[in-house]
């Protein structure tokens, strides 16, 4: 596969280099679940705020995506610091919850079990567990999400989150496994 040097300012996003099928499908995924979701929400975007949240969920979307791509992968295993940021600054869920009035309670438990489950799985980079431990986080976070009140968009939106920020971005995908 083919790839290019990403300009300086979408470091952060999609790495230093990127191939055009990786950036295309983070995109088109982008693109293509914001408008599913949007259908299903029902929701106008008529004011900033809903406004707002569709960009803050295309980023969730395309973040799903980029997260797994070798470029984005590579960029923060060797930046180890700048990947317990990302992890950090992650209130997406949260924004959305407040800008399209879902309810902050389940916002709030879904944001706190998605960041503490990144925080362990970022911990265990280098081990041949570490996508393991992922998987099963991931999987009682879908329970978690499943049993949570929430409406179906929310639900959505919510699952691409967890995959994001647990699955997508704290597993080291690429690295070396340690043999421990």
């Amino acid at each position: 596969m083919k790839y290019f040097k990403t300009p300086e300012f979408l470091f952060e996003v999609l790495g230093e280099k990127q191939s055009l099928l990786e950036v295309g499908c983070t995109l088109v995924f982008a693109l293509v679940g914001s408008w599913v979701i949007y259908l299903v929400a029902g929701v106008e975007l008529d004011n900033w705020k809903s406004m707002l949240a569709f960009l803050v969920i295309a980023d969730v979307l395309a973040g799903c995506i980029a997260n797994f791509s070798y470029g984005t992968n590579e960029y923060y295993s060797q930046r180890p610091k700048n990947r317990l940021i990302f992890i950090a600054i992650h209130v997406h869920i949260l924004a959305v919850a407040w800008l399209l009035s879902e309810p902050l309670d389940s916002a709030m438990i879904i944001w706190g079990f998605t960041i503490v489950s990144a925080f362990i799985v970022n911990a265990l980079k280098g081990t041949r567990i570490q996508c393991f431990i992922a998987a099963n986080l991931m999987c009682y976070g879908i329970l978690l999400l499943i049993y949570l009140p929430l409406s179906n968009w929310f639900l959505m939106v919510s699952a691409f989150f967890l995959i994001k920020v647990l699955f997508s971005f704290s597993v080291d995908h690429f690295g070396k496994q340690a043999e421990r």
